[in-house]
């Protein structure tokens, strides 16, 4: 699953600001001390109490189900459905146990026997997670089935089966993971429990259906419906079944042609809303050679039967990997050659994200939630690795690499959650779905296969899909098959470092010296816990660090690659002379800080240019992280930071913005402020200049230049580039003219900007023509954008009107966060947007799904005051046990809110 916050947006192009992760503080384990597979299956409430429900893992040796033969009766029309389910069971001879379900209305209920015998079975909601209590009137041992007819509403929080109203038409969609399967039917609603599922669909006679296979036979019933019998599955665990039924466009595309791996051709769909079927080809025609791609690299054919790719209008996630059945929203799906470059690039990365997953999921399944990251790491890893080597020009590599680098400052909260974090309630394993598993995961993988060489890791990521091929795993598995073809490096050693990494929270920080005073130079380090200035956290932490370093001479440079095992080791450098310069973090893939004392850095900044874009990447980063954690000045920092502003990649050229808007916006004031524009204006002025003096911009220049309009334009108080945007913003929206929609009128990349620009010289005439074209439209990206956009005002009236907008039936239950993050992104109206969620709490949630309630403290972690931090402490902390996650995004956030105020002590200036 791809949650819709972790994808790049053109609004992150604007805020620094993301959500972050929150846990509560805890001892760091050492990486000698890290669980054996033994003891990694985490005790849950109820384990220890037979007769107590259990909130997170049901008992492993009550039931195990075998195969699911489900039939539900679907029609998007009405606002219920129904179905009957029976489940081939082994039953550990009991008369009482643990299952899931979750609203369902029972009618029958029964155990049929292996002798054929029945008994009847009580059904008792125990808690209201979705644990059930099943009883029986004697001890059922051995095979039997579970059969049970229900009926239940369509969900209305866009989880379980939802219905969604689109072009006046309707449909079903389903969201399971990563609990929400319960919803639709009485199951082992758990990933361990991986086996076939049997489907019958009945559904309108007119309308399409789809699951994870393909359909066998099409009954006409003679009543308006029909029931559709579909393939067998393969194993798999509930949260990867999906249903999709309604009048759709049904886009029959070119099967992707067989492959060294697989012999034959594999079908392939595109199903959307009715009328929007040529907005999928673009995804269509553009999937292939990324399923060849992994195939090749897994040396595993696609493990199914079909592949369908479904848009849908309303999706709480970005995206859900379900075998055979991929759901998406529809800005990341539909789409044509003329999109702006960063919906593509949201395409490609999300795209080949859920495919990645059809191995790394699908195929090869965690155990239990504390795994998702053997889910979402390697899916986040091995898209942007696969698109590089399909597309090298557009630098995936570099942008996996610059992800885990921005990740870093959530990661270095004290309250930061570990990659394997032990899940002991139903109500943490949210917690599991945010950027610590999927962008610290993803860059914990890449650090380990630069360590290891590509093909060398590669080896062994085939091993692992080959060993546990339909089968479930955990991270011992998967770590010891990275071992095993891997002989080239001690395998305890390797197995310590993996685990350092992915059992114990935070980042290390490398503090080197060069040291050439005797014999062969020879660099010095130390390693601890980064933590930024104010932190109340521990630094007093150690891993086993695969760490490459660089000695830059004049003639060239040496690299070398070693396990930093020691709180403190010397290492010998591979050069006959003391060299210029040296470069902690060779390639930049290594995922830790960095720190050089003052005349290293300098002399390693005197030969920037000739870095690697990857290793300027982490350079950038290890600025930042010394102005955060105090170890530079604000002036230095200042007078350090320009050569970043010149960099050719807009991957270290826009790093050190985040920094610059949060000293504008937290700790400068007056002249300061306005000085510090001044200097941005200097950095990126001539950066732009060069760029639109090009007689044709690539992809990448093409989001560079828009990056650069947006620093300019909105964050810099350029008047100049500000004036553009404005009026590109009318040609766009027809201001001032025939108020009509003229999307070719202006550079499609641009065009949220110009709308933001429009908005703030034009006020509420622009505002009020931008709802006219939002409610006008069922395009999911303009949408997005004219709603943003709104929702970007400062003045008073139309922000109050915004947030009124938040529980009205005009917007989309995904599109309310578009008005939560504008909204914060500006002092002049987060008060009053909090004030507003505090005063309508209870509404809000009702239209959040269940994993996402607990995210709302993450929205005002843009605050930055003690008194901010005790605001929403005062509001959230007497609801957020009862939020799936919610205890750890509101440490998180409160912890974010305090690190701000103490950044804004240190370095404002004094008066």
């Amino acid at each position: 699953m791809k949650p819709f916050y972790l994808i790049i947006r053109l609004t992150a192009a604007l805020c620094a600001a993301a959500l972050l992760m929150a846990c509560s503080p805890e001892q760091a384990q050492q990486p000698e001390a890290a669980q054996s597979p033994a003891t990694s299956a985490p005790r849950t409430a109820g384990a220890d109490n037979p007769g107590e429900p259990p909130s997170a893992r049901l008992p492993q040796d009550w039931v195990q189900p075998s195969h699911y033969d489900l039939h539900l009766n679907i029609d998007p029309r009405g606002e219920s459905f129904s179905g009957t389910v029976q489940i081939d069971v082994n039953v550990a001879q009991r008369d009482s146990f643990w299952m899931h379900g979750n609203g369902l209305e029972i009618s029958s209920a029964r155990a049929i026997l292996a002798d054929g015998r029945e008994l009847p079975l009580t059904w008792e909601q125990a808690l209201p997670t979705g644990t059930v209590k099943v009883s029986a009137p004697q001890a059922i041992d051995g095979a039997a089935t579970l059969a049970f007819s229900y009926s239940a509403p369509f969900n209305t929080s866009l989880e379980g089966l939802y219905k969604v109203e689109s072009g006046g038409e309707s449909y079903a969609f389903t969201q399971f993971e990563a609990t929400s399967a319960r919803l639709a039917f009485p199951s082992f609603d758990e990933p361990v429990f991986k086996v076939p599922f049997d489907i019958q669909l009945t559904v309108p006679a007119d309308f399409s259906a789809i699951t994870n296979t393909p359909e066998r036979r099409v009954v006409d019933n003679g009543d308006g419906s029909k029931t559709i019998t579909y393939a067998t599955t393969k194993p798999l665990p509930t949260y990867l079944i999906a249903f999709a039924v309604g009048p759709f466009d049904v886009v029959e595309f070119d099967p992707i042609p067989a492959t060294g791996q697989r012999e034959q051709p594999l079908p392939l769909r595109g199903i959307t809303t009715k009328g929007k079927g040529d907005e999928i080809r673009y995804a269509l025609a553009h999937t292939a050679p990324i399923v060849a791609a992994m195939e090749d690299y897994f040396a595993t054919p696609y493990p199914y039967a079909k592949l369908d790719i479904i848009a849908v209008p309303d999706f709480s996630a970005g995206a859900m990997e379900n075998a055979g059945a991929i759901t998406y929203r529809e800005q990341l799906i539909l789409l044509d050659d003329s999109a702006p470059v960063s919906q593509k690039r949201g395409f490609f990365v999300t795209h080949a994200h859920e495919l990645a997953h059809h191995w790394f999921g699908n195929l090869v399944t965690p155990v239990w939630w504390d795994d998702i990251w053997l889910n979402e790491s390697f899916a986040t890893w091995n898209a942007y690795i696969i698109l590089d080597s399909l597309y090298p020009d557009q630098h995936y590599r570099e942008s996996l690499l610059n992800s885990s680098a921005n990740v870093m400052v959530n990661d270095s909260l004290a309250s930061a959650r570990q990659i394997r974090e032990p899940i002991t309630r139903h109500e943490d394993i949210g917690s599991a779905f945010n950027g610590i598993t999927y962008q610290k995961g993803g860059g914990v993988l890449s650090m380990f296969e630069a360590f290891l060489g590509r093909d060398s890791f590669r080896d062994g990521i085939r091993h692992y899909m080959q060993a546990f091929a339909f089968g479930n795993t955990t991270a011992h598995d998967f770590i010891g098959a990275i071992a095993e073809a891997n002989p080239q490096v001690d395998s305890e050693d390797l197995k310590a470092a993996f685990r350092s990494f992915i059992e114990q929270p935070g980042l290390p920080m490398l503090n080197a010296a060069l040291d050439c005073g005797d014999g062969a130079p020879r660099l010095d380090i130390s390693q601890q816990r980064y933590l930024p200035a104010g932190s109340t956290g521990s630094s007093d932490q150690r891993w086993i660090v695969p760490a490459c370093v660089s000695a830059l001479q004049a003639d060239g440079e040496t690299s070398q690659c070693f396990l930093l095992k020691e709180a403190q080791q010397r290492v010998e450098l591979n050069s006959e002379q003391c060299p210029q310069a040296v470069l902690p973090n060779t390639g930049g893939a290594s995922y830790y800080r960095w720190s050089l004392p003052g005349e290293q850095w300098q002399a390693l900044l005197e030969r920037f240019d000739e870095l690697t874009t990857s290793e300027q990447i982490s350079v950038a980063g290890s600025l930042s992280a010394a102005l955060n954690n105090g170890s530079l000045s604000l002036d230095q920092y200042l007078d350090t930071v320009g050569p970043l502003t010149r960099a050719s990649s807009w991957r270290v050229a826009i790093a050190p913005r985040a920094d610059l808007y949060k000293l504008k916006d937290h700790v400068l004031t007056g002249a300061d402020r306005e000085g510090l524009e001044a200097r941005i204006r200097d950095w990126y002025r001539p950066v732009l200049a060069d760029l639109e003096a090009l007689p044709e911009l690539n992809p990448d220049q093409q989001q560079f230049r828009m990056l650069l309009l947006s620093t300019l334009g909105l964050g810099a108080n350029d008047t100049e580039i500000h004036a553009r945007l404005v009026a590109a913003g009318e040609a766009f929206t027809g201001f001032g003219g025939d108020e009509q929609l003229h999307p070719d009128a202006i550079d499609a990349n641009i065009r949220y900007i110009a709308l933001l620009a429009g908005v703030e010289a034009h006020g509420k005439p622009f505002t009020d023509l931008l709802w006219q074209h939002f409610q006008a439209s069922d395009n999911a990206l303009l949408r997005e954008y004219l709603l943003g956009a709104m929702a970007w005002s400062t003045d008073p009236e139309i922000a109050a009107a915004m947030r009124e907008r938040i529980l009205s039936p005009d917007l989309r239950d995904n599109e309310i966060f578009d008005i939560l993050d504008n909204q914060m992104a500006h002092a002049e109206t987060r008060d009053a947007l909090f004030d507003w969620v505090g005063n309508h709490l209870d509404e809000l949630l009702g239209r959040v799904d269940s994993w996402r309630k607990g995210q709302l403290p993450a929205y005002f972690d843009t605050f930055c005051s003690e008194d901010d931090a005790r605001q929403v402490e005062a509001t959230f902390a007497p609801i957020i046990d009862g939020l799936e996650s919610g205890p750890r995004y509101l440490a998180n956030s409160l912890e974010t809110i305090r690190l701000c105020a103490a950044f804004a002590e240190l370095h404002r200036p004094a008066q």
